[in-house]
């Protein structure tokens, strides 16, 4: 039997599946409480009185194409595990898609927190196993069509957590022409896998941040604190790494 080859129209939409699941990446995992543009599972509060900066952390994207547009339920490690490289690495997305039935998987970590402390809520639901990692399902995100993954571009998440950076603690920000700041809350190893927290304080050099924009590194005379009571405002770079806008001051 003879296998025909993907007709136009087909192979179009494999193209635009393949952008949305990619621009689930700049969705998804990005604080200790999860985030989504969707249903969220029910919540029970937790607060890390520890620095969590360094903390490792992996997610995985069960994706599936809807009458709306894509719809994806993340799965993480956070706050069970710091995700075992050699089990994390043992992960095969094509195989999980099969055993799955869904129309995409995506692996989406490591991801390493840059914040000092995380106050927020993890959703109190039953955990499951994928290969050797246990994980719990954070949140269900949607995607309407024509939603890209580019970066630098903003987007409104649901999320109630307040992130907190210690005075003297060195961190890095993106500056906006408009005078919007974000603040990194984490980075990430799927674009680079090399890239360490040592690499952040000269990042700037390897981003090519749109015309006006600029990064920042600093270190804080007095400790900062981004609240988000139930929206907050999100991006990447190129490199996958995640940003919190802020007010100065506020």
């Amino acid at each position: 039997m003879t296998t025909e080859p993907p007709t136009r129209n087909a192979k179009r939409r494999i193209r635009s599946l393949r952008t949305v699941v990619r621009s689930l990446v700049m969705l998804a995992a990005l604080v200790l409480a999860g985030c989504g543009q969707g249903d969220e599972p029910p919540s029970s509060s937790v607060v890390s009185g520890d620095s969590v900066r360094g903390n490792r952390y992996c997610e995985v994207l069960v994706a599936n194409v809807e009458p709306g547009g894509v719809v994806a339920d993340v799965w993480g490690t956070q706050g069970l595990n710091d995700c075992p490289a050699a089990a994390w690495e043992k992960l095969d997305a094509t195989a999980l898609k099969a055993e799955l039935g869904a129309t995409a998987v995506l692996l989406n970590g490591p991801r390493y927190w840059v914040i000092d402390r995380a106050t927020g809520e993890l959703p109190d639901v039953p955990t499951r196993l994928y290969g050797e990692l246990e994980m719990r399902l954070l949140a269900t995100v949607a995607l309407p069509p024509g939603t890209t993954g580019t970066p630098y571009l903003e987007r409104t998440v649901k999320r109630h957590a307040e992130f907190e950076f210690h005075a003297g603690s060195e961190i890095y920000e993106l500056l906006a022409p408009n005078g919007s700041i974000y603040v990194m809350q984490s980075f990430a190893q799927i674009v680079d896998a090399t890239l360490g927290a040592t690499d952040l304080p000269k990042l700037g050099e390897r981003l090519a941040v749109p015309m006006g924009w600029s990064y920042r590194v600093r270190t804080l005379e007095a400790p900062l604190v981004v609240t988000t009571p139930g929206e907050a405002t999100v991006l990447q770079d190129e490199l996958a790494n995640s940003y919190s806008r802020y007010v100065q001051g506020g």
